[in-house]
C-alpha cells in the first residue's frame, strides 16, 4: 500500500525508503488510524516531541507521558490523509480533525495526540528532498497511554540510507531498509 504522494521535487529514493520504514512499523504495530502528513520542506529533529512556544520566547517539548501534535504552521502542510483498518486493509477517509490548524503557538500546548486517536501512527515526511539531498520521516505511535515517537533522517549522500536518529536506533533503521520483505511500485 502506497501512502505517500510523490511529486517532482522528491527523490524517489528518499521516498520509497520512507515507504518501507512505515509500512515496517504498520506490520509491528497494526495500528487502527493512520495520519500521514506532507511537510513542504526539510525539518530537523528539534520537531520531535516539540509541543509549541509561549509568547514567542519560551519553547516547550513534550514528556513521555504526554504528546501534543507537532505545531507545524499549516502553510508548510502540502497534504495530510487520514487511513483506517477496514478488516484487514486500510482505507482512506476523510479526515474527522485537522492535524495543522492556525493557530498561537501557546494554543497548541493542549492539542493532544490522544484526542485524534488511541491507537493510531502519525507520519510527517519532508518533500523538497530531490533539490535539498536530504530528508526527514517523523512518526507518532501513539496506543491508550503509550506513545513511541521517533525521527529519522535519510541523505542522499549516503545512498538514501540513515544520517540520523532520535527514538529509534540506526542499526534497527538500517535493517529495515536492507530488507528484501517490502516490495512496491516505484512509480
Amino acid at each position: 500500500m502506497k501512502l505517500l504522494n510523490k511529486k517532482e521535487n522528491d527523490n524517489p529514493s528518499f521516498i520509497f525508503n520512507c515507504e518501507k520504514i512505515i509500512q515496517n512499523r504498520i506490520n509491528l504495530w497494526n495500528p487502527t488510524d493512520i495520519f500521514i502528513t506532507r511537510i513542504d520542506n526539510w525539518f530537523d529533529g528539534k520537531w520531535m516531541n516539540f509541543a509549541g512556544t509561549e509568547m514567542h520566547a519560551i519553547s516547550f517539548w513534550n514528556f513521555d507521558d504526554i504528546l501534543t501534535i507537532p505545531p507545524f504552521h499549516p502553510n508548510r502542510v502540502e497534504s495530510s490523509d487520514f487511513y483506517q483498518k477496514a478488516t484487514e486493509q486500510y482505507v482512506k477517509r476523510e479526515n474527522p480533525k485537522t492535524l495543522h490548524i492556525y493557530q498561537e503557538s501557546k494554543n497548541n500546548l493542549k492539542r493532544y495526540i490522544s484526542e485524534f486517536t488511541n491507537d493510531g501512527l502519525f507520519v510527517w515526511y519532508s518533500g523538497n528532498s530531490k533539490i535539498n539531498d536530504v530528508g526527514t520521516l517523523m512518526c507518532y505511535f501513539v496506543r491508550e497511554s503509550e506513545y513511541q515517537p521517533f525521527y529519522i533522517t535519510l541523505s542522499g549522500k549516503k545512498d538514501w540510507n540513515v544520517s540520523q536518529t532520535k527514538g529509534i536506533l540506526i542499526k534497527d533503521v538500517q535493517s529495515i531498509l536492507e530488507s528484501s520483505e517490502f516490495i512496491i511500485n516505484r512509480n
